[in-house]
């Protein structure tokens, strides 16, 4: 073979078997389940990749959502994939599971479960106490919403950062940075939900749907919704009569402060409750599952924050 072609059949070989990954620009191919985990990776990669979402309608309910062979392909070609988890979007978990060369993935409810379980795997407790960072010690429970709580999300942003990094070692550093200037924005959040803490803790709310559980758990919030009622809207199913008339009696009691109101997962009966706390006068705060258009996860995460503090200092039951 003349010299002149080895040296170009090599430099392809090596430059194909070197790249990790990635598209023809360089740039390594993420996949997010939601545009939720997508606006977190994002937030790590800058503009070392190129990150997508599977989901990004507002309307749409990833707990039902039916993957494509589409899909599948997606994930298949990533370098890396981050979704949820713990339930929440099986259809990754399902593709992921059949691939025998799955791409690396970070599953949030784990990495979460693991950080309740054992805390912060880099992070020692005088480091936080230097940084600032908070560390609060509540645990899930079992519930999937893990983007409902700032330090999780802080987390996941780690676990991201670290995969970015191994596939591309020399960026690692800067992939470190990012994550941690996202984590000192979240912790802004966290101090503002101390400060909803601090005034309202203890004050009783009423939800729709068990959607941001964490975030009134991490804000010390009573959410009085029957237990029974959470069950049937987690199942899928019609409360029975007596659920329904015991949540009607909460509403028309005035003693909620707030009612939390999915509206993704919205039912005619869940409308009506919403109606009926309107007409009470109970202020509603709306708390979806995906982000709304050019909005990224810290400015929505925020939003939510400030509405429901808004709706606590002004609701007329407190």
């Amino acid at each position: 073979m003349p010299a002149l072609l080895l040296g170009l059949t090599t430099t392809l070989v090596l430059t194909s078997c070197g790249s990790g990954g990635g598209d023809t620009n360089g740039k390594l191919d993420v996949v997010a389940s939601t545009d939720m985990w997508a606006s977190v990776a994002e937030a790590v990669a800058g503009d070392r990749a190129e990150v997508e979402a599977i989901i990004g309608d507002n309307e749409a309910d990833p707990h039902s959502y039916e993957s494509t062979p589409r899909d599948a392909a997606r994930i298949d070609r990533a370098d890396l994939v981050v979704y949820n988890g713990g339930g929440y979007d099986s259809f990754v978990a399902q593709i992921l599971s059949g691939d025998t060369e799955a791409p690396p993935s970070v599953e949030a409810f784990s990495a979460t479960r693991e950080r309740d379980q054992h805390g912060h795997d880099h992070d020692t407790a005088e480091n936080h106490a230097e940084s600032g960072h908070h560390e609060h010690g509540h645990e899930h429970s079992g519930n999937e919403h893990v983007w409902y709580e700032p330090s999780s999300v802080q987390q996941v942003a780690e676990r991201i950062s670290e995969h970015l990094g191994q596939l591309r070692p020399q960026h690692s550093a800067e992939f470190d940075r990012a994550a941690a200037d996202l984590g000192a924005r979240l912790d802004e959040v966290e101090q503002r939900i101390d400060g909803i803490e601090q005034r309202h803790g203890g004050t009783e709310v009423l939800t729709t749907a068990p959607i941001a559980d964490l975030l009134l758990d991490r804000a010390g919030l009573d959410d009085v919704t029957p237990r029974s009622f959470v069950r049937s809207v987690e199942s899928g199913n019609d409360p029975a009569a007596a659920t329904v008339a015991e949540m009607q009696d909460l509403v028309d009691s005035q003693r909620p402060a707030v009612l939390v109101h999915n509206p993704q997962t919205a039912s005619s009966l869940t409308e009506r409750i919403r109606t009926r706390a309107e007409n009470n006068g109970i202020p509603v705060v709306e708390m979806p599952e995906t982000l709304p258009e050019g909005q990224n996860y810290t400015q929505w995460i925020s939003g939510r924050v400030s509405a429901l503090e808004r709706a606590l200092d002004e609701s007329p039951n407190q």
